[in-house]
């Protein structure tokens, strides 16, 4: 026995209101899906280099700034673990690139310059919460996207780069979420 949508919403809900409610229902998911999932179309090498560069040269100059503007030790010594790290996964990533014949940009682009500037801009009361929050939602984007090029990227430097930077970039994330 076949119902119609109409026969199906509750007699305590008009169409309307179960209309309005799927309407929400799917802004929330394709937001969920723009969000966390971005990473899943993400096989050419030059969208890989271009996103990883400008998470790595953020990572860094942010980190640059935690040195700076922290008074917390566990935020200074992530940091600097970040400083070092990344500093070692841009010197890797370049050849890489070379070697797929891929352009790697230098500067942060609009998104991420706006992120360092509201840092840099924080007072010291709220730095160290804001800073624990980019660089969780920085690590999280990071591995969705290394983890999504070293399974489907295409065969080149690169994606050996992004296999082999994973496990380190899992281990940020695991730090960031334990960090006090």
């Amino acid at each position: 026995m076949e119902r119609s949508l109409a026969a199906t919403v509750s007699s305590s809900h008009t169409l309307e209101e179960t209309m309005k409610h799927l309407l929400i229902l799917t802004a929330a998911a394709n937001l969920l899906l723009t969000t966390s999932g971005f990473a899943a179309e993400i096989t050419k090498p030059a969208e890989f280099a271009k996103m990883a560069t400008v998470s790595n040269m953020f990572e860094i100059q942010s980190s640059e700034l935690a040195l700076k503007q922290s008074g917390n030790a566990a935020v200074k010594k992530f940091a600097e673990h970040m400083i070092s790290d990344h500093s070692k996964a841009g010197e890797k990533m370049m050849p890489a690139a070379k070697a797929d014949k891929v352009e790697v940009p230098t500067k942060l682009d609009a998104e991420h310059q706006a992120k360092l500037d509201a840092l840099e801009a924080a007072d010291k009361s709220s730095f160290d919460k804001m800073y624990k929050a980019e660089q969780l939602k920085a690590h999280e984007t990071a591995v969705s996207l290394f983890s999504v090029y070293a399974a489907n990227g295409e065969a080149g430097e690169l994606k050996k780069f992004a296999t082999q930077t994973l496990p380190t970039l899992t281990e940020h994330l695991t730090d960031v979420k334990t960090m006090n």
